[in-house]
Order: structure tokens, then sequence, then C-alpha cells
């Protein structure tokens, strides 16, 4: 049962309509010109009625509580698609301007339902950059701090994956690809050396694997 404040504006309810998009979506207009959109379920719950009057705190409410519906679904279906990290998702909403309280409220839900994991995140993302990429340690860091992925999530995920994939491995298998040769030219050399580096590469591990060839 909600209990009104003393302190709550009430308004009368001058219109509930829904919206053509979404028929379990209502547009419940309130007399101070206010507008809101809420599910049918929070219409029902928070008994929401054309022509009667209620406190503006429990429209927000209901308001706040249909669109935290909306972000755990829209979660889910983009969870179907690939891992995200919290980053991501944070951003993602920001820009489609969900408040920030009900994004984070629905991401502390979803982390303690384990949909949410950055660990397994940062695990696909950072296979996929060394296996899949061939990048180097540096940039790889660089692009799991983006997404304010934590170091003690981070660290031991590249450790794990560098011993499972060498950077002389890695490296080796840029070569071939550039089909190297010692034949060529200091031009040509110059720009794997750089091409390498754009890929997150430090130097002595360049250098070692010129020297072995």
């Amino acid at each position: 049962m909600l209990v009104w404040k003393v302190n709550d504006l009430i308004f009368k309810i001058i219109s509930v309509k829904p919206t053509k998009k979404n028929k379990s979506l209502f547009h419940v207009a309130l007399e101070n010109g206010k507008l809101y959109d809420i599910h049918q379920d929070h219409i029902f719950n928070f008994n929401i009625k054309h022509n009667t009057k209620i406190a503006e705190s429990v429209i927000i409410l209901a308001s706040n509580e249909t669109e935290k519906d909306q972000i755990k679904s829209k979660i889910i279906l983009l969870l179907s698609y690939r891992s995200r990290s919290k980053k991501e998702l944070k951003d993602y909403f920001l820009n489609k301007k969900y408040k920030i309280s009900n994004i984070l409220e629905v991401f502390e839900e979803m982390e303690d339902r384990a949909y949410l994991n950055d660990s397994d995140f940062a695990k696909m993302y950072a296979t996929n950059l060394i296996k899949e990429k061939k990048l180097g340690k540096y940039l790889v860091e660089q692009k799991l701090a983006q997404h304010e992925i934590d170091r003690s999530i981070m660290d031991p995920i590249i450790t794990q994956l560098y011993d499972k994939y060498p950077v002389d491995y890695l490296i080796d298998e840029i070569f071939k690809k550039k089909k190297w040769s010692k034949e060529f030219l200091l031009k040509n050399k110059i720009k794997i050396i750089n091409h390498l580096k754009r890929k997150g590469y430090e130097w002595d591990d360049i250098k070692s694997i010129f020297d072995s060839k």
C-alpha cells in the first residue's frame, strides 16, 4: 500500500492513453502539464485512473519502475547478441536518455543474478584482441581500460592469454601475414616495425623476432 507524504504535490490525472507504438505503454498526463510513460502493469499496480487525483511522487515511482523494466529487457536482448561491459551498456542507456539512478539500480540487480559479469566480458574481448587481432599487451590493456575493467579482473586474464598465445608467436604470425623476407628493403622493414608498434608491441619483443629472422 502506497502512503502519500504530507508534502506530496497532488494533481488530477487528465488522461491515460495507450501509446501508438506500444499498446502496453500508456501516456499519463497530469493537470500540471507533465506527461509520463507508464506500463500497463504499473497503471494497475499504482491505481492510476483518469479523472482521479494522485501524488506526483507516485506517478514518478511508476514511471521509474516502467523505465527499469525497459532497461532490463533491453539488456537481455543486447546480451543475447554478444557479451558487453557495464561501461558499454551504461553509455548506451545514457545516450537513450534513461536516468542514471535507474540504470545503476538495474545493473546491481542483474549483477546479483549473474546476468552482468565484467570478468566474462573481459575474457571474451581480450581473447578476440589477442588471438584474432594479435594485439600487444599495451593496446589490449588500453582497450579493456576503455570499458572500465578493473585491473584485478584484467591482469590475470591477460597473463593467462599471453601464456596460451605467446608474444613471439603472435608477432611471427604477423610476419607471415606480411610475407616477411630477409630481402625486404629497409623501408619495408620500417613499415612492419611501425605496424607492430601500432598493434601495441614493445620494441624489445619486436627486435627479438627481427634478430631471429
